[in-house]
């Protein structure tokens, strides 16, 4: 009865959002779903206004049922994932999750097949990671910032472009992958491994030559990712910071003082790319990608094996490495509002540095003959009029 009331809550919800990347059932809350990321309310039959408690626990139940796994999870660790795929083939990503005493459930949607690299927007540099041979390539961003899209058309790309056999390592499985001129062993966490880092020492065993990482979560993720890319493996993998230099720091973050220098020198010889995104709202609706691309070069891995205060930051490594297919947030905007995808304003509310940016605003705005101030109508003081002429006494 419980899945039977899911399957007919979420079909209702996909025939009014069809279009939504997610779906939001949360108690004392309206059913919503985020459509080009903004919160819609849904009004569905039964669920009118906020959800009561009872509601939300037996959607929660629709999806746990009686999997064991997932009730010591929800339990344990207060929220599980799992996939979920509707009788009509949606699939889907779904949290369920406590949040005090009640449940609460996020459905994301997946797509039908992997996207092409082509489609995405990003700059060619990407093809490039597609080729790589071996190393450590970090996709990182905010949640819903299209990181599992990305490593997904990367993986999609690699199994069409060459002969190889790619693992994936999953929580859970999202996209489905064809085989093409490569092969792929698919495989997800909780079912056919305990944990990312023990599913990428059991996949150096499986003679993989691409390893697909869900997420670099923990000490022992990371130690085990690094291991495999220096063993001549190529790792893609996900985190969860804003920027390229947040990235870094973050996975050097995971070992203590001890380990810092071992930690410093095994990144500097392993990492590759690390490519940050951002989903920002396009013109007539949906939304684009804006991206940050560091590339390892010998300038890169020096920063990275020294302390921060000891040359270049990671800031000028980019604004200065445009010929290696570096990329600043802010150019990939620039280039974005170029192209007319998204608006000014939204441009300068995601600014990493604003006065920079604004220039390279005023230089597109400036090459359309079009006023590159928001202060317009100024003119010089004009000189006093001449007083009138008085007649003389006589």
């Amino acid at each position: 009865m419980p899945r039977r009331l899911l399957d007919a809550v979420v079909g209702e919800a996909l025939g009014q959002a069809p279009a939504a990347s997610d779906y939001i059932f949360t108690a004392r809350s309206p059913a919503g779903a985020l459509v080009d990321g903004a919160f819609t309310p849904l009004c569905l039959a039964g669920l009118a206004g906020p959800l009561a408690p009872a509601q939300t626990e037996a959607l929660v139940r629709g999806l746990v049922g009686t999997d064991a796994r997932l009730v010591a999870d929800l339990r344990a660790r207060g929220g599980c994932d799992a996939a979920y795929r509707h009788p009509t083939g949606v699939r889907f990503r779904v949290n369920a999750y406590r949040a005090g005493d009640c449940l609460g459930l996020v459905l994301r949607r997946l797509p039908d097949a992997p996207p092409a690299l082509a489609a995405l927007g990003l700059p060619p540099v990407f093809t490039g990671m597609a080729a790589l041979a071996e190393g450590l390539v970090l996709v990182v961003g905010a949640t819903g910032s299209g990181k599992s899209t990305t490593l997904a058309a990367l993986t999609a790309a690699i199994l069409a472009a060459r002969a190889v056999h790619v693992v994936t390592l999953e929580d859970p499985v999202e996209n489905l992958f064809a085989p093409g001129r490569g092969v792929v062993s698919q495989r997800e966490l909780g079912t056919d491994f305990p944990d990312f880092a023990d599913g990428i020492r059991s996949a150096l065993r499986q003679a993989p030559h691409v390893i697909l990482v869900g997420e670099a979560r923990d000490r022992e993720t990371v130690d085990a990712a690094l291991g495999a890319a220096e063993t001549g493996h190529l790792v893609l993998t996900t985190l969860h910071t804003a920027d390229c230099a947040g990235a870094v720091e973050r996975l050097l973050a995971f070992f203590g003082p001890s380990e810092q220098t071992l930690a410093r020198q095994r990144l500097a010889a392993s990492l590759r790319y690390v490519a940050a995104q951002r989903l920002l709202p396009r013109v007539g609706g949906g939304r684009a990608v804006s991206v940050e691309v560091l590339a390892a070069t010998l300038r890169t891995r020096d920063r990275i094996r020294a302390p921060k205060e000891q040359g270049l930051g990671f800031s000028d490594i980019l604004e200065q490495g445009e010929p290696y297919g570096m990329v600043t947030f802010d150019a990939s905007t620039a280039a974005l509002y170029a192209a007319g995808t998204i608006t000014e304003e939204t441009a300068m509310a995601r600014a990493s540095d604003r006065a920079a940016l604004a220039r390279a605003l005023d230089a597109v705005k400036a090459g359309r003959g079009l006023p590159v101030s928001s202060i317009t109508g100024l003119s010089l003081d004009a000189p006093p009029p001449e007083a009138p002429e008085t007649e003389k006494p006589s």
